[in-house]
């Protein structure tokens, strides 16, 4: 019973492992935020966890580490600030723009954009 255990749990480890490596539970390329009269922002989230190698947590901060679902900003950060929580707006903006983008930008590294018109595109 024990042996068929084993081998039912090492056969669903590596039926996950090649999942994983085939990219199903892999990071969506670009996530698109409807930026309201200031335009769409389109964000590169692949870039970011593939390419620039941030950790999950830095942006998904009630994750534990190493997890790759949860909650995900919308779920907390609504439209509108609620109580302790800030609103969707001023997250991205304090946890992109200030805290990731600019701080890049000063301390002379590769930095996203530091403009709003970088990230807001308004529809032509």
């Amino acid at each position: 019973m024990k042996k068929r255990i084993l081998t039912t749990g090492l056969l669903a480890g590596f039926v996950l492992s090649l999942l994983v490596v085939s990219g199903v539970f892999a990071a969506k390329e670009v996530i698109t935020f409807e930026g309201g009269n200031q335009g769409k922002v389109t964000f590169g989230h692949k870039k970011h966890s593939d390419t620039l190698k941030i950790e999950c947590v830095k942006c998904h901060h009630t994750w534990k580490p190493g997890e790759t679902a949860g909650k995900l900003c919308k779920d907390c950060h609504k439209a509108k600030a609620e109580e302790k929580t800030l609103s969707a707006k001023d997250a991205y903006h304090q946890d992109c723009y200030k805290s990731c983008h600019t701080e890049a930008k000063k301390s002379k590294k590769p930095a996203g954009p530091t403009v709003c018109t970088q990230c807001h595109v308004k529809a032509k």
